[in-house]
This record gives structure tokens, sequence and C-alpha cells, in this order.
């Protein structure tokens, strides 16, 4: 069987290249294309009267609440305007925390100063009271080595001679200090 149908015109190949040749594609930068809203088109009506997708065109700012489209073009002033509030708004809330944090930190300077001063005094009273505490026991030491060696100068038994006899130094030319210095150290050798 053979197929049967209409037959498919055909125009000559000379022709074809004709109407190619007048399509060109140079100029589609120039060309401005009319703009497209699916807001403004009849067709999308039914989609647009969604109770859904109207919630969500008044959240996005498309559409105002009575549902009339809101032209972007048109308020592009009171955007701009919306904007430098907005941006405003933001920096006074960075400097608003950047005071906060600022005077957060000289809070806590405050308070480790404080605490700095109060550990430092507790050292001081710390350091005092043990200054107080070996003089206390260098006076205990220095008055029972005096006792004990006034009591041994008096003794009958002249355990210790006098002051010749702890060398060649005499007593008379020394400070305090090299008194009990040589009186510590000749009762550690067996002197007293």
């Amino acid at each position: 069987m053979a197929f049967v149908g209409r037959k498919v015109h055909r125009e000559p190949k000379d022709v074809l290249r004709q109407k190619e040749s007048g399509w060109q594609m140079n100029d589609l930068g120039k060309v401005k294309l009319k703009e497209y809203s699916s807001l403004y088109d009849p067709n999308m009506r039914h989609f647009f009267e969604n109770k859904k997708v109207q919630q969500h065109l008044y959240l996005t700012g498309q559409i105002d609440r009575h549902g009339r489209v809101i032209d972007l073009d048109k308020n592009k002033g009171k955007l701009h305007v919306l904007e430098r509030e907005f941006e405003r708004a933001e920096q006074i809330e960075e400097l608003r925390q950047k005071d906060e944090l600022e005077m957060r930190y000289r809070v806590q300077r405050k308070r480790f100063n404080e605490l700095e001063r109060v550990r430092k005094e507790e050292i001081l009273h710390k350091l005092k009271h043990d200054r107080e505490l070996s003089k206390a026991i260098i006076n205990t030491m220095r008055s029972s080595t005096n006792s004990s060696v006034s009591s041994k100068m008096k003794s009958p038994a002249g355990l210790l001679k006098g002051p010749d006899s702890l060398g060649s130094n005499s007593a008379e030319g020394m400070t305090p200090y090299q008194r009990n210095g040589m009186l510590l150290e000749n009762s550690m050798d067996g002197g007293f």
C-alpha cells in the first residue's frame, strides 16, 4: 500500500536562500522589547485571585492591601527614602551596640583594676605582717642572746672571758648587728 495524502508544497532552494538572507540578528541589542508584567496579564487573573498568592504578593510588596498592583517605577522615590531610613536605623543600631560594648569594656576594666588594687593591698599587707613578724623574731633572738650573754658574763665560772677573747676584733668599733653576729657565731661554735 502506498501512502496517500496531500502533497507537501516545497519552495525552491533559491527562494529559501533569499528569505534567509533577509533574516539578520545584528540589531538585537538595540531593539527594546515591551516589558511583560504577569500582574497585568488578563490571562493570569485566575491565578492571582488565589488568597495564598495574594498574601504572598502583599508580603513581598507587589500589591497593596486592597489588591491593587503597586507600580515600582512610580514609587522608586518612596522606596529610596525608605531604604535610606533603614540604612540610617542600622547605623544608629550599630553605634548603640558599639557604645554598649565600650561601656561594658570600661566597667569590666574598672572591676579588674579594683580587684588588682585589692590583690596588691593584700600582698602589701602580708609583706608588712611578715616583716613585723621577722622583726619580732629578731628582737626576741636579740633579747635572748643579750640576756644569755649578760648572765654568762656575770657567772663566776668564767665561760665567757671578755670581748677580747672573741678574736682579734674588738666589739667597740662594731655595729650592733655585727656584735650580735659575732655573738651568734660564738654561740654556735660552742663558745657559750
